[in-house]
């Protein structure tokens, strides 16, 4: 781990989290942060700036040649907020301080909530830094888990069709085992995503980053007994999963996959049922984050938050 990442504690990142209003507050925190920064962005330079009881996680990214990119330590898809405590107004001058001894960069802070109040108290000391401004950011999809009311709004369709599939898979002998503190978890989860067709379109977790970010994400839910998932099994074969976590109230989905031959038996569809069974009968979570709005998920999904990211350009 980098000096800087080393001197500063999990719990330290998550007590932070949980006072900064309107934020994604799983991938904020460090079961998503430092997995990330280690799979995608190991070349980074880390950049742990303190204020009091706030903190900002950022990294410094080779832009070009003559320019670095200063961003968030998730260098990919903009779920996490780096800036994080209660006083942001206090932090961002912090930050503003430390980033006027660097060499002229573009600042982009990911995860701020789309009603901007957060983003405006780090406007202003951040812009000494350049012209701040704010454009779009994720839209996450989220369903509310409050036990049969999870079930009486998806559509009689949808019910229909998921009983269906429930009756053909026990006939067939379909079993869902819970893993969820298997020893050897990434690797068996592996051999099912080999066999997919995001194994085949190395669209899934077997590319080396991918599979570098899942591992260590993997070992630190299971420390943490954070993590959800089960198997679907037929005839002692593995034909699916799905992988998840918990955090405070939130279930976070992670990765679903089956392999190409249960395709018929609706394999998908079943897990992620089962996963809503089980988080509805023990309460674990009151939310399930489904990630980056796509459009199979409005179905499981009752409603949507969006982010905004922030952006310093330098002057010219």
């Amino acid at each position: 781990m980098p000096p800087e990442l080393s001197e500063i504690s999990s719990s330290e990142i998550e007590a932070a989290v949980d006072v900064t209003p309107g934020i994604d507050s799983w991938c904020s925190g460090p079961d998503w942060i430092l997995p990330v920064h280690r799979g995608f962005a190991p070349a980074s330079e880390p950049m742990v700036i303190r204020h009091g009881d706030c903190v900002a996680l950022l990294a410094s990214y080779e832009a070009t040649d003559s320019e670095r990119l200063v961003a968030g330590m998730e260098p990919l898809w903009g779920f996490a907020c780096p800036m994080l405590g209660r006083d942001l107004t206090a932090l961002a001058e912090r930050v503003a301080e430390r980033l006027e001894a660097e060499p002229s960069s573009s600042l982009v802070l990911p995860g701020f909530p789309a009603d901007l109040d957060l983003a405006r108290q780090v406007a202003g000391p951040l812009s000494r830094l350049g012209t701040v401004g704010a454009v779009p950011g994720i839209v996450r999809r989220l369903a509310e888990l409050d036990g049969e009311g999870w079930w009486q709004r998806r559509s009689p369709t949808f019910r229909r069709n998921l009983r269906k599939a429930k009756r053909a898979a026990e006939g067939a002998g379909v079993e869902f085992v819970d893993v969820s503190r298997h020893p050897d978890l990434m690797d068996r989860l592996l051999a099912i995503e080999r066999r997919s067709w995001k194994g085949r379109d190395r669209d899934g977790i077997t590319s080396e980053p991918m599979e570098l970010f899942y591992r260590t994400m993997i070992d630190r839910l299971q420390v943490r007994h954070r993590c959800r998932c089960f198997i679907a099994t037929l005839d002692g074969q593995d034909l699916g999963f799905i992988l998840g976590g918990v955090r405070g109230d939130r279930y976070r989905g992670l990765q679903l996959s089956y392999v190409e031959a249960a395709a018929h038996l609706s394999i998908g569809n079943l897990l992620q049922a089962h996963q809503v069974n089980s988080l509805l009968c023990s309460g674990d979570a009151s939310v399930y984050d489904l990630g980056m709005d796509m459009d199979y998920k409005s179905r499981w999904s009752d409603r949507t938050e969006s982010s905004v990211t922030v952006v310093v350009r330098p002057p010219s």
